[in-house]
């Protein structure tokens, strides 16, 4: 999935978590439960950096870097950082399952892939949602 749909899922998934450790667990959880769905990417590196950026940003700025929505968010990204060492041409093992199990990973050659321009509107609009929606911190 690219970074909008997983800085979306985390955020949704560590909502309604009391603590920053379960918020942060939730949102690794999310990450492997879509990767396994049939889905398109981007292909572009810096679309994928800028948004997922962008999105865990306005959640913070609304929410705080501290609320288990965007730790949430973030745990949902943090799979994913194991893939900058490759693009800079640094070869490491693959950790996280759905990325070291390639059979597992949904990839975008299967029937009925989730294609990435969904993702990034529904993912975009996901996260407006949650950035744009006040929490009792907010109000405060």
């Amino acid at each position: 999935m690219i970074q909008l749909a997983h800085v979306a899922t985390g955020a949704l998934a560590g909502r309604g978590r009391g603590g920053l450790l379960d918020a942060f667990l939730a949102g690794l959880v999310t990450h492997a439960a879509i990767d396994v769905i049939p889905h398109g990417e981007v292909h572009d590196e810096a679309f994928e950096l800028i948004s997922g950026t962008a999105g865990v940003l306005a959640l913070a700025a609304r929410h705080g870097w501290a609320s288990p929505i965007t730790i949430g968010a973030i745990g949902a990204i943090v799979p994913d950082m194991e893939h900058i060492p490759a693009e800079l041409g640094i070869r490491i093992p693959t950790l996280f399952p759905t990325h070291r199990y390639g059979r597992i990973h949904g990839w975008e050659t299967k029937p009925l892939a989730l294609p990435a321009w969904v993702q990034a509107v529904v993912g975009g609009a996901v996260i407006g949602a949650i950035a744009a929606a006040v929490t009792r911190r907010a109000r405060a």
